[in-house]
């Protein structure tokens, strides 16, 4: 099967925005069915989880497939924040629909950790991507 071609464009544009925080943007796309967060900077344990929670209420009604993080210029996630995101945001992702998670990261020893801790306890598809059109391929073939 041949890969499906999808540039970042299509989730990350002006409209597709849910939410805009100094740390973070949010976005879905209902023809891809896909919601993202790309991360520019770093946000407390209270910040992380009132995005999360906020983009639970953006999407309710809405069906989502999959979800899309560039995580290239976020923050080191605080560890309450993290474990949040474990045993509340991650069943709610799954409870919602969304089956694979596409990752943009540069890899950093702090952000694996994060990442790789994450993945185990989600227990669903992720891949980690160098590039934003690789995580969307993934999350949409």
């Amino acid at each position: 099967m041949d890969s499906i071609k999808i540039s970042e464009d299509k989730l990350v544009n002006d409209g597709n925005i849910l939410s805009q925080y100094k740390y973070a943007t949010t976005y879905y796309d209902e023809e891809i069915k896909v919601v993202g967060v790309k991360w520019h900077g770093s946000f407390t344990e209270e910040e992380y989880i009132n995005l999360f929670n906020q983009l639970f209420e953006d999407v309710k009604g809405k069906k989502v497939i999959g979800f899309y993080s560039d995580i290239r210029q976020q923050g080191v996630v605080p560890v309450a924040a993290r474990k949040h995101f474990e045993k509340d945001f991650s069943p709610r992702g799954k409870e919602k629909g969304i089956d694979k998670t596409g990752v943009v990261t540069d890899a950093s020893p702090f952000k694996k950790y994060y990442l790789n801790t994450i993945i185990k306890v989600t227990n669903r598809p992720v891949k980690l991507c160098s590039k934003p059109e690789d995580a969307l391929e993934f999350i949409i073939s």
